[in-house]
């Protein structure tokens, strides 16, 4: 067998293994039509945007009614101590151990703490997310297909400017006999880790759809809609106020450099996170529920304690919250547990 049939060989078994494996790990999970709607800010954010979505919205909503004050630059202060959810307790703890208020920093605190971990828990056991956990092998080796694949086609074009290949001026160049493979590999393992971007479920994205509909303004009656639900539903960008709207909008971006600058110098405990969508992270032993496609993914200033990046991952134990465990995942939906 020749060295270029090896290499068909190889790569066709790696992509059928990886396509196989992709989609057993994004079966959905049957689930009981009552446990698929959700009518809490807190679950709609979470489904919309991840950890940085509830946070956005607890913040938003406690400074409309005002217990608390965001101004510039990044400056939170607490006006009443109030809270009617353990999200806003959480916002109102994490802002007692954050001296000056910054707001980046209070919200990474928020993204990891407890109460909006859980809530990634819920909507999982409930079918609407798939667990941060599921499927990192699968993006793994996603990952080394797209490189080994890359790897294989340079090495076939640097035999053949070499001449190392054996090929002579009556034989198809060695770098043009591999290139098929080389590219099926890449065009494979890229899909394989496209469909991994998303944790939503069928269901989850369902809820999410319903959600919207519910809470659009010809269905409230043209009533002004409570900034939370506002910023659940379409982000920060979203918020009436212009002064917080643009303090979140710099967290934001504050925590995606962040998380770029930690990514190029290698350094795997700083994580940051935008507001919406999902990336994961193939650091660490365990994942959490952090992570976002917009600007960046993590779950703040220093993973849960350890590590790395959702853009990182990191101890914690069994991924659900911080505090029982958890790691952020790289790069920002449902399903039961690994």
């Amino acid at each position: 067998m020749s060295l270029a049939q090896s290499m068909y060989l190889a790569v066709i078994f790696s992509s059928l293994v990886l396509v196989i494996g992709t989609v057993r790990s994004r079966r959905a999970p049957r689930i009981r039509l009552v446990d698929a709607p959700t009518h809490e800010v807190w679950e709609i954010a979470f489904l919309a945007g991840g950890p940085g979505r509830v946070t956005d919205a607890a913040i938003a909503g406690m400074q409309e009614d005002g217990r608390l004050a965001v101004g510039g630059p990044g400056a939170v202060t607490v006006r009443r101590a109030v809270a009617h959810h353990p999200v806003e307790q959480a916002v109102l703890d994490a802002l007692a151990r954050t001296p000056g208020g910054a707001l980046s920093r209070l919200r990474g605190m928020v993204m990891r703490s407890p109460a909006v971990q859980e809530i990634g828990d819920r909507l999982a056991d409930r079918g609407l997310m798939r667990r941060p956990r599921r499927g990192r092998g699968w993006r793994r080796m996603a990952h080394v297909q797209v490189a080994a694949s890359a790897v294989l086609l340079l090495g076939g074009l640097l035999m053949t400017i070499t001449g190392t290949a054996g090929d002579d001026a009556f034989t198809v160049p060695f770098v043009v006999r591999i290139a098929p493979a080389a590219i099926l590999g890449i065009v494979v393992g890229s899909l394989c880790k496209l469909a991994h971007r998303s944790r939503l479920t069928p269901a989850g994205t369902l809820a999410l759809r319903a959600a919207h509909a519910a809470n659009s303004p010809g269905v409230v009656g043209g009533a002004v809609r409570p900034a939370a639900i506002v910023v659940a539903l379409g982000g920060a960008a979203l918020v009436a106020d212009a002064v917080l709207r643009q303090q979140l909008l710099d967290a934001q971006s504050a925590m995606a450099t962040a998380a770029g600058v930690s990514a190029a110098s290698g350094d795997t405990t700083t994580t940051s996170s935008g507001d919406s969508g999902w990336d994961f992270s193939d650091g660490g032993s365990d994942v959490s529920w952090c992570g976002s496609a917009d600007g960046g993914s993590g779950c703040g200033s220093s993973g849960c304690g350890g590590s790395s990046g959702c853009g990182g991952g990191s101890s914690c134990s069994s991924g659900s919250s911080c505090s029982s465990g958890s790691s952020c995942g790289s790069s920002c939906g449902s399903s039961s547990s690994d």
